[in-house]
């Protein structure tokens, strides 16, 4: 009997068992080329993208070519979180305005950045809204706040500099427009 269970523990396992930890790697690898690479250079992405999708979002990997070359966003995008409290005051929090923040805390916040703009705002993910909203009021409960009703607002303005002589490059006068897409009040369940 012991020959029997020797010789079974030497057996070597299948390859896919043995090298699971280089395949996954590889998988993910393949996965943030294709989503980093714009169609046109890597065909396969029309392919990869959609079958990876759903892990690389669940794990928060994904990747967008939509910063860089040859058609990177052309608006400035945030998105604002607008909270009553049971006593009556209200309050805002700007949850992507990256310039008002230090280089530590923009590099801490990023990936919720791309998760706001690139997700949270758009119309396709409204199945995100409640639950972000829920966990907002719990978040604002945890810092001492008491919101009774909570709105998700969307602002956008166009990113092209407008040139003159009277004015700097880096300034842009684009207007702000916003859109509040969410509007949530607070369940019983919710309330201290």
């Amino acid at each position: 009997m012991r020959t029997n269970a020797s010789a079974a523990a030497r057996r070597p396992s299948p390859p896919l068992v043995r090298h699971w930890q280089t395949i996954l790697v590889a998988a993910y690898a393949l996965a943030a080329f294709s989503w980093t690479m714009p169609v046109w250079v890597f065909p396969p992405k029309r392919i990869l993208d959609p079958a990876t999708a759903p892990v690389m979002r669940a794990f928060g990997l994904w990747q967008s070519w939509e910063m860089f070359a040859p058609d990177p966003r052309r608006e400035d995008i945030r998105v604002e979180v607008l909270f009553a409290n049971h006593d009556g005051g209200g309050h805002g929090i700007m949850l992507t305005a990256m310039e008002s923040m230090g280089y530590g805390e923009r590099f801490q916040r990023e990936r919720w950045r791309k998760f706001f703009n690139d997700h949270l705002r758009l119309d396709d993910e409204r199945r995100l809204w409640q639950p972000f909203a829920a966990f907002m009021v719990r978040s604002l409960r945890q810092e001492g706040q008491d919101p009774a009703a909570l709105e998700l607002v969307r602002w956008w303005r166009a990113a092209d500099p407008q040139f003159g002589p009277d004015v700097r490059p880096a300034v842009r006068r684009a207007p702000w427009s916003s859109h509040v897409f969410h509007r949530w009040t607070a369940p019983p369940e919710f309330a201290r």
